[in-house]
């Protein structure tokens, strides 16, 4: 508990530094944007700490990070002596400190809460993401070293880990406690960001009159974005106690919940009957698992399965990041004033919080920065039309972002500089399209809701006619992209065939809402209707989904999952995105179903009012997955709680938690330890030995390396090649790597036990569990030329022997 209370008091500290920056930043949010604070003080945190690391000014661990919060405290401090804010605007931010914090700390505390019955660090990718957090903390240097390959940086997007170790120093608990309580962070940051950007939207968006219904518009954000799921479960529901239709649920295409027919083995289910549930709930392990698998091929995640997971992923530290760059978007769209280099060099603070803000989301997750960065263009480009000609619009909204997106290069260049993306160029995807009844189970609920933006807001055929003519080119564009891509690579008359009917079908909607919902925002923003940025968001989030059946990024899955990660990481955006503009939607839904004083016409609060009934039936049947998944992953929460993600090691391993301790608290940060490379070896009849398993991702390999941020020759083998590229080169090294250290563990003779740990500078040599498990027979007789200095029954770490030069007599 007093890890938790030292945590949050840390984030409130945090959303002190903030609170000046988003009232100077949101003064026109109802909330003058105190509902942001906690990720722009993190930023205003975060970013100074990890410059004045790489020019090696700030000290390494949790002085540095002290004071960096300091230096971040008199900017703000300063900032808010500069407001001259009005008594009733000092009302306001004062109130909106009260609610932020208030739905902050109700979501930081069900969030740490929930993660408190599943908190162990162990499994999926929860040991890298664990592994980053380490370095990003205790690395001697900037950029941070990287544990699982000795002398070598991070090669990946680490500004969420930062960030999180920012509150876990802050707050002086350990990366293993600090992981799970900056998930619970990130979830309460996400809802106090959400409320804020939707219910100034939702104001915005409706008459003076109608605004009392805009308070519905931070409930349905919350909702749409953070607790609805995959609509897959009302099917896994009744399939666990085993109530299907099979024609049903083969048009639905869940057929794999139905029961194996005799000689079936794949796309069924195999397991005994009766055995999917003891409960009201499904029992059956993970099951949950599925509702991010629907469409094949790919990973259709989405919020409430990221913070059911636990894993600390990029994507996931970024949803307070990302709600803060489409509010700017927003913001910035709302004012006055045509944006140009001349506005940009009269008050430069505001591109330069552009510059901070989106050039730390392309270090936080590079995928999102291209999205939100086009949103910020988009707001630039409407803003400086009200004024001036579309083309005169575009040059000088230029004239103002190209200042701020060479500030944000500038600002993070030593990212920049030692970061390798392995995408390899933007291909047409060929293979087979969504099934409709696929799309529908996993984005029908965002999508719906955002759709009903167009029932809400559309301001009549006549005024949207124009608008859709224009709006056209938006969704017939990247099809001509598509179809010139595949034609170029002479794929385009498989593309259309693999596609399939229904996979164009899916397409078509995808296609066509995207087309009506930038209509809608076009047709708005033309009439300076504050409903424009809503759903300007919905047909960003469309367009998104759209794009991924079109189109695919190259990565290193290509040759067998080609376009996994596209979808995975542009539907999790859209997600964001669609549920945005959903919440908003549906306050316009109410209001003009219900305003007996509104301005909607009779046959519009008909056809609203008949939707909310199915709008509603549609959102319960999202809230079935978080429902029925929080019960099965906490077992009816009746597991033991900890929020140390060590705790459990400590429970099953005594000894193992003790050496991982002793490893933390007393070797050096810069130095270089020899673990098991996971690789697994058995004892042959000859007394030889043999590998016999050559797998190590997403298995204890590196795992000293993960829970203490020091060095280790090599970890997971794969995610390296994925950091570093697939080439032939790092392929060998890293080959290299495993055997080398295999032989230290392998070898009959002191001397290649000295050669492995001197090629890579290791200091230390472990033997605990994994290297008992991996390499039987016999181990060299380390006590004879190194030094023991740790030992808990079976398990020892040792030392090269260090001597001091004696000076002669």
């Amino acid at each position: 508990m007093e890890a938790v209370l030292a945590a949050w008091l840390a984030a409130m500290l945090l959303g002190a530094i903030g609170l000046p920056f988003a009232a100077a930043l949101f003064r026109r949010f109802p909330d003058a944007g105190a509902g942001l604070a906690v990720p722009l003080g993190l930023l205003a945190v975060a970013l100074p700490y990890f410059l004045l690391r790489a020019a090696d000014i700030l000290p390494p661990g949790r002085g540095g990070y002290l004071l960096a919060a300091v230096l971040a405290a008199a900017a703000a401090a300063q900032l808010a002596g500069r407001l001259r804010l009005h008594r009733r605007e000092l009302a306001r931010v004062g109130a909106g400190a009260a609610i932020a914090a208030s739905i902050f700390t109700g979501a930081f505390l069900a969030s740490a809460a929930f993660r408190s019955y599943n908190a162990e660090i162990v499994g999926t990718e929860q040991p890298m993401d664990l592994l980053f957090l380490n370095a990003a903390m205790v690395s001697p240097d900037y950029p941070p070293r990287d544990p699982w390959l000795a002398g070598e940086r991070v090669s990946y997007y680490y500004f969420g880990y930062l960030q999180v170790g920012v509150l876990a120093s802050i707050a002086g608990v350990p990366a293993s406690t600090g992981y799970n309580l900056g998930l619970a962070a990130t979830f309460a940051a996400t809802a106090a960001g959400l409320v804020s950007l939707s219910w100034a939207l939702a104001r915005w968006a409706l008459p003076r009159r109608s605004r009392r219904f805009a308070a519905a518009a931070p409930a349905a954000a919350l909702a749409l974005v953070l607790f609805v799921g995959s609509l897959s479960a009302v099917f896994e529901w009744a399939a666990a106690h085993e109530r299907y239709n099979e024609s049903l649920y083969r048009a639905f295409g869940v057929e794999n919940l139905l029961p194996c027919e005799p000689g079936q083995s794949a796309d069924c289910y195999a397991g005994p009957p009766g055995q999917r549930t003891s409960a009201w709930y499904p029992t059956e392990y993970w099951f949950w698992w599925r509702g991010s698998r629907v469409i094949p091929g790919t990973i259709t995640e989405f919020p409430f399965f990221s913070f059911l997971l636990g894993d600390l992923h990029p994507h996931v530290m970024a949803l307070p990041l990302m709600t803060l760059a489409a509010a700017f978007a927003a913001s910035l769209w709302r004012a006055r004033g045509v944006l140009s280099w001349r506005s940009a060099a009269r008050s430069p603070w505001r591109p330069a919080a552009a510059a901070v803000i989106f050039g730390g989301l392309a270090f936080q997750n590079t995928w999102d920065v291209v999205t939100f960065s086009a949103l910020l263009g988009l707001a630039a480009v409407g803003r400086s039309w009200r004024e001036q000609p579309l083309p005169r619009a575009l040059a000088s909204a230029a004239g103002w972002l190209a200042p701020a997106g060479l500030l944000a290069l500038a600002l993070y260049a030593p990212w920049w500089l030692t970061f390798s993306s392995q995408a390899s160029g933007l291909y047409a995807y060929t293979g087979a399209g969504t099934r409709p009844a696929h799309a529908f189970l996993q984005f029908g609920v965002p999508l719906a809701f955002a759709g009903i933006g167009l029932l809400a807001f559309a301001p009549g055929f006549r005024r949207l006619g124009p608008a859709a003519a224009v709006a056209g080119w938006v969704a017939v564009l990247p099809f001509v992209g598509w179809v010139g891509l595949a034609a170029l690579r002479g794929d385009l008359a498989a593309a259309a065939e693999n596609r399939g009917a229904a996979g164009w079908v899916t397409l078509a909607v995808y296609g066509g809402l995207t087309w009506a919902l930038a209509a809608l925002a076009l047709a708005l923003a033309s009439r300076r209707n504050g409903a424009a940025p809503a759903a300007a968001f919905g047909a960003a989030g469309a367009l998104l989904l759209y794009g991924a059946e079109l189109f695919l990024v190259r990565d290193v899955f290509f040759g067998s999952v080609p376009r996994l990660n596209t979808v995975f990481k542009l539907s999790y955006q859209a997600w964001l995105l669609l549920g945005i503009a959903g919440a908003v939607a549906a306050a316009g839904l109410l209001a003009a179903a219900f305003d007996a004083h509104g301005a909607a016409r009779r046959s519009r609060r008909i056809a609203a009012r008949a939707a909310v009934p199915a709008a509603a039936i549609l959102l319960a049947g999202g809230l079935v997955y978080p429902l029925l998944a929080a019960f099965n992953r906490t077992e009816a929460f009746s597991r033991p709680t900890a929020i140390d993600g060590l705790a459990w090691l400590q429970s099953a391993d005594p000894g193992e938690y003790a050496l991982v301790r002793w490893v933390e608290h007393n070797v050096p940060p810069g130095a270089v330890l020899i673990e098991a490379t996971g690789r697994r070896w058995v004892v042959e009849a000859d007394g030889s030995r043999r590998m016999v398993d050559a797998g190590v991702d997403y298995t204890d390999a590196g795992r000293i390396a993960s829970r203490t941020g020091r060095q280790v020759p090599i970890g997971w083998y794969f995610h390296e090649i994925q950091w570093r590229g697939d080439s032939p080169a790092n392929r060998e090294r890293f080959l290299a790597r495993q055997d080398a250290v295999d032989q230290a563990y392998l070898a009959s003779t002191p001397d290649a036990v000295l050669a492995a740990m001197r090629t890579y500078g290791a200091g230390y040599l472990v033997v605990g569990s994994v290297e008992l498990s991996r390499y039987p027979g016999p181990l060299p007789d380390y006590d004879a030329f190194l030094d023991r200095v740790f030992e808990a029954g079976r398990y020892r770490i040792y030392r090269l022997p260090h001597y001091e030069p004696v000076s002669p007599p």
